[in-house]
């Protein structure tokens, strides 16, 4: 009797060190709250790919290579008070955004010392959502706040293992005189937990959620000065992070944070949260792509390439399901900072094909598809 009941304990703790958890808003960053994570070296990462039901993750080889701590201010103490009020609070994210290159002589931009802002809705009673409510901006040295007039809701509330959502935004910088120019974002987010266990990094072990968002937008800048319909410039930006979510950490235990470029997912930056440590020896890793987006894809006409700036060629070549060579193209250097590059396709049959960028230090492949 004894014996059979200390099985059954063994069993009762077992189920309980690894549970299902559910993330709600009390889960979540409020204003005032820091936290600090260590970005991690790419190789040291390993397969995070795999998911499902139970699953112990196991990146206790993270390698870190710097540290920095995520803050939540106030609105009232960020540059953009007289945009944002509490229970609004913010968190700088970028110093920051690329942009493409504006033809025109005398035309430079610039988005700088960016903030991102938060609420928890409703502002009483149980939380329903985690919502990004606007953006800081400093547009060409001038501060502005911009709300979007369409929430974009990066959590909904209770998330539990299997559960799907959508959610649209749009986002558009106020017009002035004083500003020469209009940031608009707008496009969609999906948000889905494909797995629940357990997760172990070099800070610990805890029971977690996998979720998995997607953020597909098109921003565009909108110049002031330009008659139409020459004055705007769109341009995509589709980014994914993977994330792991446990109930005490207010950010994610570990995140995988990339761009999307077709049907091809590229990490940028690999950080769990952490202790503060001492970091001898190390650079942060880095994988520069060649190309950031490559849009419409699928496509039934033509694409675009959209390259930063390059000091050297960069050779194309796109590829059949058979390995054959269908075209190969050269983008030259050039001082813009970003640069788009149309490949046509009209002439190509329906069907799959490879597209390969190398420079003499990098190579890219992305999956094209042709309607």
């Amino acid at each position: 009797m004894k014996h059979l009941f200390s099985i059954t304990l063994f069993f009762i703790f077992a189920t309980s060190a690894n549970s299902q958890i559910t993330i709600t808003g009390s889960n979540m960053p409020a204003s005032g709250d820091t936290a600090r994570y260590s970005n991690a070296l790419a190789s040291s990462v390993g397969n995070y790919t795999v998911t499902g039901a139970n699953y112990n993750w196991n990146f206790s080889s993270l390698i870190p290579t710097g540290q920095a701590v995520r803050k939540f201010q106030a609105s009232t103490s960020t540059p953009y008070f007289f945009y944002f009020l509490p229970p609004q609070f913010g968190e700088k994210t970028l110093d920051s955004l690329p942009l493409p290159a504006i033809p025109g002589p005398g035309l430079t931009i610039s988005i700088k010392n960016i903030y991102s802002f938060y609420r928890k809705t409703p502002i009483i009673g149980t939380t329903t959502s985690f919502d990004a409510e606007g953006l800081g901006l400093t547009l060409s040295g001038i501060p502005v706040g911009a709300t979007f007039t369409d929430n974009d809701e990066l959590y909904q509330f209770p998330l539990n293992y299997l559960d799907r959502d959508s959610s649209t935004f749009n986002l558009t910088t106020p017009t002035s005189t004083l500003i020469p120019f209009t940031y608009k974002k707008r496009g969609y987010r999906i948000t889905k937990a494909d797995g629940w266990g357990s997760i172990t990094t070099p800070y610990g072990t805890a029971n977690c959620l996998r979720v998995v968002t997607t953020q597909y937008s098109i921003d565009t800048i909108k110049i002031n000065a330009l008659p139409a319909p020459f004055n705007k410039f769109g341009f995509p930006n589709y980014e994914r992070k993977y994330q792991w979510l446990t109930l005490g950490e207010k950010i994610p235990y570990f995140e995988i944070i990339g761009n999307v470029v077709g049907a091809n997912f590229a990490p940028t930056q690999y950080r769990y949260r952490d202790i503060a440590r001492t970091i001898v020896g190390l650079k942060e890793e880095s994988a520069p792509l060649i190309a950031i987006s490559v849009f419409p894809n699928p496509t039934n006409r033509d694409f675009t390439v959209i390259i930063p700036q390059q000091n050297e060629p960069v050779n194309c070549v796109l590829t059949d399901l058979q390995n054959k060579v269908v075209l190969t193209q050269s983008f030259e250097k050039n001082n813009d900072v970003f640069n788009e590059h149309h490949i046509q396709t009209e002439w190509l049959s329906k069907g799959i094909y490879f597209l390969t960028l190398t420079t003499s230090s990098q190579k890219q492949n992305l999956k094209i598809i042709v309607q």
